[in-house]
């Protein structure tokens, strides 16, 4: 039997995600064509369907990578993370149980925000 997998936003990834949508819908009452809100927004809705087919598509963060802050700010250490458009990352952790599994989106970010909260510095 096939698990069910389910795809779920943070309340704060929700709203952001929420706020883009807005965004790109009132780009497109102005008329732009092509905007980076426009592919972002397609970059997690692809990404979040390409969850639903493999939810490891993405690349495991190994434990000894995530400082403590970010296992504070996520309430775990099993973190994974997909590179978007304009090195954005979008940070993603799996729930599940022997029925389903639930790809949880925790945050997507900028780059320089990612750097911050996984304690990269600039050489």
């Amino acid at each position: 039997m096939a698990k069910e997998v389910q795809v779920q936003f943070s309340e704060e990834a929700n709203a952001e995600y929420g706020e883009l949508q807005k965004q790109v819908l009132e780009e497109k009452k102005e008329g732009k064509e092509t905007t980076f809100n426009m592919q972002l927004l397609k970059a997690i809705e692809r990404e979040k369907n390409n969850l639903q087919i493999d939810p490891q598509h993405g690349t495991h963060i190994p434990r000894k990578y995530i400082p403590k802050n970010a296992i504070q700010r996520y309430g775990t250490d099993r973190l994974w993370k997909i590179d978007l458009v304009g090195y954005w990352r979008l940070i993603y952790t799996l729930l599940g149980d022997e029925v389903k599994i639930i790809t949880f989106v925790l945050e997507f970010m900028d780059h320089k925000t990612y750097d911050k909260v996984f304690g990269y510095r600039k050489k």
